[in-house]
């Protein structure tokens, strides 16, 4: 039990808990059952958490230094890590499997995204990709949990989701700039600089939110609140303290999330 907050750190609470909770309400919104909605949370948490722990495991030697990184620290072993990945990516693809053929083939592809941005592609100019594509399945695999083919509006969002997704995957590795400047990871925003890194975001999520407003279904105090929390998330990004560009990226996610929904509850 002493061990627990630490365990959860791993986990990287906040976009895993905010992943499972968009997934099973647009699973609802789809017309899925409670049951439904709750395999589709325990997907996400579980796959999002053996992602964060394989990345974490990974940089375990290049963390030294942070005390939010369990690994680092020494309150998690490299061989708990092992088990909680492989213990959580088996209950997420687990419970996808009992949603049907479509939503595991999906859950597997978010995986498997994942841990090619944690192996190869977080120190390339690619490594928005994974998140990008990710963050674009997310409404695909609520439908197929609910079981239904997903309607204009849903593509449409999962279109809108990739430059959503690039924006938040900039906004995430300028939380970590300073860092990987230290230690010599040449990421995306290392290589392009802050500056380019902080534009290139805001139009991301201005390219974003217009692919959805501009569809004409979306719901209006949705997209303003989404909106409004882009603008909140970006300028938190301009900060000096990491914790506060962390939450910052954080902030953005959820407003993409609530821009989400406002198109999801499209008549």
């Amino acid at each position: 039990m002493r061990r627990l907050p630490a365990l959860v750190r791993l986990a990287h609470p906040l976009p895993t808990a905010l992943n499972a909770l968009v997934a099973a309400g647009l699973t609802l919104v789809a017309g899925g059952g409670a049951d439904h909605a709750a395999l589709a949370a325990i997907t996400m948490l579980g796959i999002h958490t053996s992602i964060g722990a394989l990345n974490d495991l990974l940089d375990r030697h290049s963390d030294i230094g942070r005390a939010e990184k369990p690994l680092a620290t020494g309150e998690v072993e490299a061989r708990t890590a092992r088990t909680v990945i492989a213990t959580s990516a088996a209950v997420g693809l687990g419970a996808a499997s009992l949603l049907g053929p479509v939503s595991v083939q999906i859950a597997a592809a978010g995986a498997a995204l994942g841990y090619l941005y944690n192996v190869l592609l977080k120190r390339t100019l690619a490594s928005f990709v994974p998140f990008a594509v990710g963050v674009s399945l997310i409404p695909l695999f609520a439908w197929s949990a609910a079981g239904r083919e997903p309607s204009q509006e849903i593509l449409l969002l999962c279109i809108a989701a990739i430059p959503g997704g690039s924006a938040l995957a900039l906004q995430n590795a300028l939380a970590d700039f300073r860092r990987d400047q230290e230690t010599g990871v040449r990421g995306l925003v290392v290589r392009t600089g802050e500056r380019f890194a902080r534009v290139a975001a805001a139009a991301l999520h201005l390219v974003a939110w217009s692919i959805i407003s501009a569809s004409g279904a979306a719901n209006l105090p949705a997209q303003l609140l989404g909106g409004g929390l882009v603008i909140v998330g970006l300028t938190l990004g301009w900060s000096t303290s990491i914790a506060v560009r962390q939450r910052g990226w954080e902030i953005s996610a959820v407003g993409l999330a609530c821009c989400a929904f406002g198109l999801a509850f499209a008549p």
